[in-house]
Protein backbone atom coordinates (compact mmCIF):
# COMPACT_ATOMS: atom_id res chain seq x y z
CA UNK A 1 0.00 0.00 0.00
CA UNK A 2 1.52 3.39 -0.90
CA UNK A 3 2.57 5.75 1.38
CA UNK A 4 -0.18 9.16 1.74
CA UNK A 5 0.80 12.41 1.18
CA UNK A 6 0.38 12.99 5.02
CA UNK A 7 1.89 10.07 6.47
CA UNK A 8 4.99 12.16 7.62
CA UNK A 9 5.99 15.97 7.99
CA UNK A 10 9.16 17.68 6.55
CA UNK A 11 10.55 19.18 9.60
CA UNK A 12 13.74 22.16 9.18
CA UNK A 13 15.16 24.18 12.02
CA UNK A 14 17.28 27.55 10.45
CA UNK A 15 18.68 30.13 12.38
CA UNK A 16 20.81 33.28 10.99
CA UNK A 17 23.97 31.13 10.21
CA UNK A 18 21.64 28.75 8.07
CA UNK A 19 19.98 30.95 5.65
CA UNK A 20 22.31 30.82 3.05
CA UNK A 21 22.59 27.35 3.00
CA UNK A 22 18.81 26.87 2.86
CA UNK A 23 19.07 29.00 -0.35
CA UNK A 24 21.44 27.03 -2.27
CA UNK A 25 19.87 23.69 -0.99
CA UNK A 26 16.01 24.41 -1.52
CA UNK A 27 16.12 24.53 -5.37
CA UNK A 28 18.01 21.07 -5.68
CA UNK A 29 15.43 19.45 -3.48
CA UNK A 30 12.65 21.14 -5.54
CA UNK A 31 14.10 19.53 -8.61
CA UNK A 32 15.01 15.80 -7.22
CA UNK A 33 12.59 15.19 -4.74
CA UNK A 34 9.71 17.70 -5.65
CA UNK A 35 7.02 15.36 -3.73
CA UNK A 36 8.71 16.55 -0.44
CA UNK A 37 6.84 19.78 -1.06
CA UNK A 38 3.15 17.57 -1.24
CA UNK A 39 3.90 17.07 2.26
CA UNK A 40 3.15 19.44 5.42
CA UNK A 41 6.00 21.94 6.04
CA UNK A 42 7.08 23.17 9.53
CA UNK A 43 10.01 25.49 10.25
CA UNK A 44 11.09 26.40 13.55
CA UNK A 45 13.59 29.42 13.37
CA UNK A 46 16.05 31.05 16.00
CA UNK A 47 14.27 34.09 17.87
CA UNK A 48 16.98 36.46 17.54
CA UNK A 49 16.49 36.57 13.74
CA UNK A 50 13.71 38.05 11.71
CA UNK A 51 11.45 35.53 10.28
CA UNK A 52 11.15 37.46 7.26
CA UNK A 53 14.68 36.42 6.09
CA UNK A 54 13.74 33.04 6.53
CA UNK A 55 10.14 33.45 4.87
CA UNK A 56 11.97 35.20 1.91
CA UNK A 57 13.90 32.11 0.78
CA UNK A 58 10.40 29.86 0.66
CA UNK A 59 8.53 32.84 -0.82
CA UNK A 60 10.35 33.04 -3.62
CA UNK A 61 9.22 29.56 -4.55
CA UNK A 62 5.67 29.87 -3.54
CA UNK A 63 5.91 27.82 -0.74
CA UNK A 64 4.29 28.69 2.48
CA UNK A 65 5.43 26.47 5.56
CA UNK A 66 3.92 26.29 8.87
CA UNK A 67 6.46 28.34 11.55
CA UNK A 68 7.36 27.63 14.77
CA UNK A 69 9.59 30.12 17.43
CA UNK A 70 12.82 27.95 18.97
CA UNK A 71 12.67 28.25 21.67
CA UNK A 72 9.03 30.03 23.22
CA UNK A 73 11.40 31.99 26.08
CA UNK A 74 14.75 33.02 27.01
CA UNK A 75 16.46 29.51 27.59
CA UNK A 76 20.12 29.32 29.35
CA UNK A 77 21.89 26.42 27.61
CA UNK A 78 25.16 24.70 28.70
CA UNK A 79 28.25 25.53 27.01
CA UNK A 80 31.14 27.14 25.93
CA UNK A 81 30.70 29.27 22.72
CA UNK A 82 34.47 28.09 21.43
CA UNK A 83 33.70 24.48 21.69
CA UNK A 84 32.12 22.28 18.93
CA UNK A 85 30.21 19.70 20.71
CA UNK A 86 29.04 22.40 23.25
CA UNK A 87 28.35 25.50 21.34
CA UNK A 88 24.83 26.69 23.03
CA UNK A 89 23.41 27.58 19.32
CA UNK A 90 24.33 24.55 18.13
CA UNK A 91 22.68 22.95 20.91
CA UNK A 92 19.71 25.48 20.92
CA UNK A 93 18.73 24.22 17.61
CA UNK A 94 19.34 20.46 18.01
CA UNK A 95 16.64 20.35 21.13
CA UNK A 96 14.61 21.84 18.58
CA UNK A 97 14.27 18.63 16.62
CA UNK A 98 12.94 17.02 19.46
CA UNK A 99 10.75 19.48 20.90
CA UNK A 100 8.94 21.29 18.42
CA UNK A 101 7.78 18.14 16.43
CA UNK A 102 6.95 16.01 19.87
CA UNK A 103 4.50 19.52 19.85
CA UNK A 104 3.58 20.55 16.61
CA UNK A 105 3.50 17.43 14.44
CA UNK A 106 0.72 15.55 13.58
CA UNK A 107 1.09 12.87 10.89
CA UNK A 108 2.65 9.37 12.35
CA UNK A 109 5.96 10.37 11.16
CA UNK A 110 8.18 13.44 10.43
CA UNK A 111 11.45 14.09 8.74
CA UNK A 112 14.47 16.05 9.37
CA UNK A 113 16.66 17.08 6.87
CA UNK A 114 19.66 19.17 7.34
CA UNK A 115 20.32 22.49 5.46
CA UNK A 116 24.07 21.14 4.48
CA UNK A 117 21.96 18.32 2.40
CA UNK A 118 21.90 18.10 -1.39
CA UNK A 119 19.12 16.68 -3.14
CA UNK A 120 20.09 14.22 -6.56
CA UNK A 121 18.47 11.36 -8.28
CA UNK A 122 14.98 10.74 -8.65
CA UNK A 123 12.40 11.77 -6.76
CA UNK A 124 11.15 7.48 -5.91
CA UNK A 125 13.31 7.08 -3.13
CA UNK A 126 10.87 6.63 -0.02
CA UNK A 127 10.02 3.11 0.86
CA UNK A 128 6.70 3.42 2.33
CA UNK A 129 7.46 -0.06 4.51
CA UNK A 130 9.34 2.40 6.57
CA UNK A 131 6.23 3.26 8.16
CA UNK A 132 4.99 0.25 8.51
CA UNK A 133 6.63 -1.09 10.32
CA UNK A 134 8.53 -1.36 13.72
CA UNK A 135 11.04 1.19 13.13
CA UNK A 136 10.78 4.46 15.72
CA UNK A 137 13.57 5.65 13.45
CA UNK A 138 14.99 5.72 9.97
CA UNK A 139 18.02 7.45 9.68
CA UNK A 140 21.40 7.16 7.77
CA UNK A 141 24.03 4.51 9.64
CA UNK A 142 26.90 5.89 11.56
CA UNK A 143 30.14 3.84 13.23
CA UNK A 144 30.74 6.37 16.27
CA UNK A 145 29.80 9.21 18.72
CA UNK A 146 31.46 12.46 19.76
CA UNK A 147 32.64 13.19 22.22
CA UNK A 148 33.32 9.53 23.18
CA UNK A 149 31.36 9.77 26.77
CA UNK A 150 28.00 10.79 25.69
CA UNK A 151 26.43 7.14 26.02
CA UNK A 152 28.16 6.98 29.23
CA UNK A 153 26.81 10.21 30.09
CA UNK A 154 23.47 9.36 29.34
CA UNK A 155 23.78 5.82 31.02
CA UNK A 156 24.33 7.95 34.36
CA UNK A 157 21.71 10.98 33.39
CA UNK A 158 18.52 8.19 33.71
CA UNK A 159 20.22 6.71 37.22
CA UNK A 160 20.46 9.84 38.48
CA UNK A 161 16.32 10.35 37.18
CA UNK A 162 15.06 6.67 37.84
CA UNK A 163 12.30 8.37 39.69
CA UNK A 164 11.39 10.15 36.73
CA UNK A 165 11.49 8.64 33.77
CA UNK A 166 9.67 5.35 34.93
CA UNK A 167 10.01 2.82 31.30
CA UNK A 168 13.25 4.22 30.52
CA UNK A 169 14.82 3.71 33.82
CA UNK A 170 13.60 0.05 33.78
CA UNK A 171 15.61 -0.92 30.94
CA UNK A 172 18.72 -2.10 31.12
CA UNK A 173 21.39 1.12 30.22
CA UNK A 174 23.52 0.58 27.91
CA UNK A 175 27.07 0.29 29.10
CA UNK A 176 28.74 1.80 26.03
CA UNK A 177 32.59 2.94 27.14
CA UNK A 178 35.49 3.87 24.79
CA UNK A 179 38.72 2.94 24.62
CA UNK A 180 40.51 4.96 27.25
CA UNK A 181 42.19 7.65 25.67
CA UNK A 182 39.86 7.30 22.33
CA UNK A 183 38.57 10.33 21.15
CA UNK A 184 35.62 8.50 20.08
CA UNK A 185 33.22 5.87 20.68
CA UNK A 186 33.09 3.32 18.08
CA UNK A 187 29.84 1.36 17.70
CA UNK A 188 26.77 1.28 15.47
CA UNK A 189 24.14 4.12 15.56
CA UNK A 190 22.86 6.75 13.10
CA UNK A 191 23.77 10.23 11.83
CA UNK A 192 20.63 12.34 11.22
CA UNK A 193 20.87 14.73 8.56
CA UNK A 194 18.50 13.25 6.28
CA UNK A 195 16.27 10.87 9.05
CA UNK A 196 12.38 10.20 9.57
CA UNK A 197 11.05 9.56 13.64
CA UNK A 198 7.71 7.88 14.86
CA UNK A 199 6.21 11.21 16.44
CA UNK A 200 4.51 9.00 18.94
CA UNK A 201 8.07 8.17 20.16
CA UNK A 202 9.46 11.62 19.80
CA UNK A 203 6.94 12.98 21.96
CA UNK A 204 8.14 10.38 24.51
CA UNK A 205 11.92 11.72 23.61
CA UNK A 206 11.01 15.35 24.38
CA UNK A 207 8.76 13.95 27.90
CA UNK A 208 12.06 12.28 29.10
CA UNK A 209 14.32 15.25 28.40
CA UNK A 210 11.68 17.91 29.95
CA UNK A 211 11.26 15.92 33.16
CA UNK A 212 14.90 15.67 33.87
CA UNK A 213 16.67 18.94 32.27
CA UNK A 214 13.15 21.29 32.13
CA UNK A 215 11.65 23.35 29.11
CA UNK A 216 13.34 23.09 25.92
CA UNK A 217 16.99 21.38 26.88
CA UNK A 218 18.34 18.07 26.20
CA UNK A 219 20.26 15.65 28.67
CA UNK A 220 23.66 15.44 26.31
CA UNK A 221 24.44 17.95 22.90
CA UNK A 222 23.30 15.82 20.67
CA UNK A 223 19.76 15.01 18.85
CA UNK A 224 20.15 11.66 16.95
CA UNK A 225 22.75 10.45 19.78
CA UNK A 226 19.61 11.36 22.61
CA UNK A 227 16.98 9.85 20.26
CA UNK A 228 18.96 7.14 19.34
CA UNK A 229 19.88 6.29 22.86
CA UNK A 230 16.04 6.14 24.05
CA UNK A 231 15.35 3.99 21.01
CA UNK A 232 18.20 1.29 21.27
CA UNK A 233 17.46 1.44 25.30
CA UNK A 234 13.62 0.59 25.22
CA UNK A 235 14.47 -1.85 22.65
CA UNK A 236 12.63 -0.08 19.89
CA UNK A 237 13.16 -0.11 15.81
CA UNK A 238 15.84 1.34 14.08
CA UNK A 239 16.54 1.09 10.83
CA UNK A 240 19.94 1.82 9.10
CA UNK A 241 19.05 3.12 5.42
CA UNK A 242 21.72 4.49 3.56
CA UNK A 243 20.56 8.11 2.33
CA UNK A 244 23.33 8.65 0.24
CA UNK A 245 22.23 5.93 -2.05
CA UNK A 246 18.83 7.07 -2.28
CA UNK A 247 19.85 10.85 -3.86
CA UNK A 248 20.95 12.61 -1.02
CA UNK A 249 24.58 14.50 -0.53
CA UNK A 250 25.70 15.83 2.48
CA UNK A 251 28.14 18.19 2.70
CA UNK A 252 30.70 19.96 5.38
CA UNK A 253 31.34 23.72 3.97
CA UNK A 254 29.17 26.41 2.14
CA UNK A 255 31.73 26.03 -0.46
CA UNK A 256 31.10 21.97 -0.90
CA UNK A 257 27.45 22.96 -0.69
CA UNK A 258 27.73 25.49 -3.40
CA UNK A 259 29.77 23.23 -5.57
CA UNK A 260 27.30 20.27 -5.01
CA UNK A 261 24.35 22.30 -5.89
CA UNK A 262 25.52 23.27 -9.06
CA UNK A 263 26.45 20.35 -10.09
CA UNK A 264 22.80 18.84 -8.90
CA UNK A 265 21.03 21.61 -10.46
CA UNK A 266 22.94 21.04 -13.86
CA UNK A 267 22.80 17.68 -14.13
Amino acid sequence: MAASKTDFTLVLGVDKSHVQKLRLVLPTWLKHKPSLFERPLLVFYDRDMQLRDVDRVFSEYDIAPEYQVWPPEPVEYFGHENSKWFNPQRIKMLSGFVHVPAYRVTTGYWMKLDLDVVATGRDDWIDPDWFNGDSVIISHPWSYTKPPNQMEQLDLWVYKNQDKLGVLAKAFPLNLSPTPGANSLSHKRIISWCSFYNTNFTWLCSSFAKDTEGECKLPVPSQDGFVWYVAKRLGFGINRTNMKSLGWSHQSSVKNIKAEAEKAMNG
